[in-house]
């Protein structure tokens, strides 16, 4: 068991900032498992300019339950103030869906999917008594209401991921973050079983009320 860091850094790029991510990917490891089985992974540290979220300057992602992906801009003057609680959060929010690959799978449907984002952001809530991130909580219940019978009947359905997550079509850019936060939200709220224990958690298990769009 254990994590295998690899960092990507032959142009030097990262090379000021290398201490700083080694110590947020370490704080993240010993708080995630704190709350979950350890698990042996690869992290892959890499430099891409311009492919990282701009208001932190690092973008994670996680393809497999054996790798987390986390992306740098080292240009991006945003990067240095969050190397620290912010690339934790990141770290821990990717270690959720690792622990998700290893048993559900992240998901190929609509509910499947806002059910990963939202348990991920409620982990890194629950290792680190933080509000929710900026996409989380990104939409007013309105917005959220005014999708609630779509929502519903794509829950079992095969979705497109920019669509709801990203913007891509007619829904606005985060709408599933802030709805996947909410409803997991509200599955924590009623059953008191916090996100490190619902890893398994299958949209077939869930039932959509009014309050998942409140």
């Amino acid at each position: 068991m254990g994590w295998a860091l690899h960092v990507a850094n032959a142009s030097g790029q990262l090379t000021p900032h290398e201490g700083a991510i080694r110590a947020a990917i370490a704080r993240g490891q010993a708080l995630g498992e704190a709350r979950l089985p350890e698990v042996a992974l690869d992290v892959v540290v890499q430099h891409w300019p311009g492919q990282v979220i701009g208001a932190l300057g690092f973008v994670g992602y996680c393809p497999t339950g054996d790798m987390i992906q986390l992306t740098f801009d080292a240009a991006n003057e945003n990067l240095p103030r969050n190397l620290g609680e912010p690339l934790v959060r990141t770290v821990l929010h990717e270690l959720h869906h690792v622990h998700r690959w290893r048993g559900p799978g992240y998901g190929t449907t609509l509910g499947a999917a806002l059910l990963s984002e939202g348990l991920a952001g409620h982990f890194t809530r629950e290792c680190c008594s933080t509000p929710p991130e900026p996409w989380e909580d990104a939409h007013a219940p309105e917005v959220l209401r005014a999708e609630a019978d779509r929502v519903r009947a794509g829950w079992l359905q095969r979705y497109d991921h920019a669509e709801w997550f990203f913007g891509a079509r007619d829904l606005p850019a985060w709408f599933g973050y802030t709805l996947g936060y909410r409803i997991v939200g509200q599955h924590i709220a009623a059953t008191g079983i916090p996100a490190s224990q619902l890893v398994h958690l299958r949209p077939e298990d869930v039932t959509l009320n009014e309050e998942d769009f409140a």
